[in-house]
């Protein structure tokens, strides 16, 4: 275990005053969009503004488990999208298996003690992930995925940012393709975002997203921005989220409401005097 900590912890030190200085020198840091547009049509159209959350799954494992990373398998615990697939996969009957948890959350925003304790000042504080409360002493090596469809409200430009620690991959899904990005192996804490600005209408996107962390410090956060009157990536509301894509549009609400509204109408005036 302490190795494990000792290697991890030296990795980390020199991504941080080697690597990383020498990305800024050489103007590698991410930037926002520059390449060109990418357009991308729902998978449904219409506006949705009654989301219920995100559907997610959590699993942690023991930092002894072995996955099939080479890098696991040598000192064990959750090194890369390889592994963390294979520990969701996992059940309480599987040996290193630890603890799981399936919620709705409200955000896509799970961060652990040590990220927000550490740096959530910084980057932003995060809620718990649904596999710990605050203040458990075991917050190692576990994985995350989120899935369902998030409702663009306006037509414009959009983009979409990943903060994580250590790891993850991001794909979303319209009537006309999809857009990819990730950061897989062990990795310095980062917010990544598309290459293009992605060109969207109103209506419902699929999406899929799985974080991992190893040791110490775990985030796993997702926002979005449009522009070109907005710079900063925002987390994005429950109000755009769904489970599912079977919600019914705000204006069919309305319709149905007054709808009704006309039936019980008719009804009062087709009942007999008395």
């Amino acid at each position: 275990m302490k190795m494990n900590k000792y290697i991890h912890e030296t990795s980390r030190h020199l991504l941080y005053t080697v690597l990383w200085p020498l990305c800024l020198v050489l103007g590698l840091t991410v930037q926002s969009a520059t390449a060109a547009v990418v357009n991308l049509t729902p998978v449904v159209s219409g506006v949705f503004t009654n989301g219920n959350g995100a559907n997610s799954h959590w699993i942690q494992v023991e930092n002894s488990w072995q996955g099939p990373s080479s890098f696991s398998q040598q000192f064990g615990g959750i090194s890369n999208l390889q592994d963390a697939a294979t520990a969701l996969a996992l059940t309480s009957g599987n040996s290193g298996f630890v603890r799981s948890a399936d919620a709705v959350m409200s955000d896509i925003n799970a961060g652990n003690d040590r990220y927000n304790n550490d740096w959530g000042s910084t980057w932003g504080f995060s809620n718990m992930p649904p596999l710990f409360n605050t203040g458990d002493p075991n917050q190692e090596n576990y994985a995350g995925h989120i899935w369902g469809y998030l409702s663009v409200p306006t037509a414009g430009n959009y983009n979409f940012g990943v903060l994580y620690d250590d790891g993850f991959a991001f794909t979303i899904w319209g009537g006309n393709g999809s857009q990819s990005m990730s950061m897989d192996g062990l990795n310095p804490r980062d917010r990544k975002g598309f290459d293009s600005n992605i060109a969207m209408l109103p209506g419902l996107y699929q999406y899929d997203l799985v974080g991992y962390t190893r040791l110490e410090a775990g985030v796993l956060s997702l926002g979005w921005w449009t522009g070109p009157t907005t710079s900063d990536i925002s987390l994005i509301p429950q109000t755009n989220l769904y489970t599912s894509a079977v919600p019914i549009p705000a204006a069919a609400w309305l319709f149905g409401s007054g709808l009704l509204g006309l039936i019980g109408v008719a009804r009062r005036h087709r009942q007999p005097p008395v």
